[in-house]
């Protein structure tokens, strides 16, 4: 008996159960004062982005709708809310590598999983190298919009035959979580976890530029190409697709 309680008196133990205690008390102090909420509520689109206004994007003309038909890569993605575009800016010259825009945006909303799908583990499963990774700032031409926290990835391609040139190109890539722009999916993740928050949502924007001759824009000129398309861009998600987090969410903070 003296053993047993010659155990429970460790100090490990004691530090164990200190720990749990504070934490306790803590919990019920934010959800007395704040409230806390395990299981998000989910907040809808205002509108879907299948009926995103072409026209707001001018003078990006788009050429290309991408619907996912394949039931596993949907399954995969975790979302049907998605848009899959290809446009053309028609005001650079027609073999500029910035002629053409990849665009790929995804929406999950409730308790979502937690950021499964970034660029890094898409390319590299289909075989591309990371030649080049950083933290960068978008700056937005539009006075509501801060400036933006993206990752920028530039790809490398070793070629088929000997006789062929390295390929690489850049994909930037950002989130709107809970009202947020995010940089990454490590700090997505942290403002997921919020749980002040009743309702959770978060959205990523996926961008990459080139020519109908395959070629792609350096590092920098794809970093100003994606402030330019994004300046249409996001007003129009902003204004017409993402919730509205203030009128909409009524978050308990």
């Amino acid at each position: 008996m003296k053993d047993i309680i010659k155990n429970y008196l460790q100090v490990p133990f004691l530090i164990c159960v200190a720990a749990i205690v504070l934490c306790s008390i803590y919990i019920s102090y934010r959800k007395d004062h704040y409230g806390i909420t395990l299981i998000k509520k989910a907040l809808p689109l205002k509108k879907p982005f299948d009926l995103m206004d072409e026209t707001a994007l001018a003078p990006y003309k788009l050429i290309h709708k991408r619907k996912i038909t394949n039931k596993d890569i949907l399954e995969s993605l975790g979302t049907e809310s998605y848009l899959q575009w290809t446009l053309e800016d028609e005001t650079v010259c027609e073999m500029s590598p910035v002629r053409h825009c990849s665009l790929f945006v995804t929406y999950y909303t409730g308790n979502p999983d937690q950021v499964p799908h970034v660029p890094e583990a898409c390319y590299t499963g289909g075989g591309h190298q990371i030649a080049d990774k950083a933290s960068i700032k978008l700056h937005i031409a539009d006075a509501n919009i801060a400036d933006v926290p993206a990752t920028s990835l530039t790809f490398k391609t070793s070629p088929a035959e000997i006789w062929q040139a390295e390929s690489k190109f850049t994909v930037i890539y950002f989130f709107k979580v809970n009202n947020l722009y995010k940089g990454n999916r490590t700090s997505t993740r942290f403002a997921l976890g919020d749980l002040t928050n009743e309702y959770s949502y978060f959205s990523k924007v996926e961008v990459k530029f080139f020519n109908k001759n395959g070629l792609y824009p350096e590092r920098d000129e794809t970093i100003a190409a994606t402030e330019k398309v994004l300046s249409k861009l996001l007003p129009a998600l902003e204004k017409y697709h993402w919730p509205d987090w203030n009128t909409t969410s009524t978050p308990n903070k």
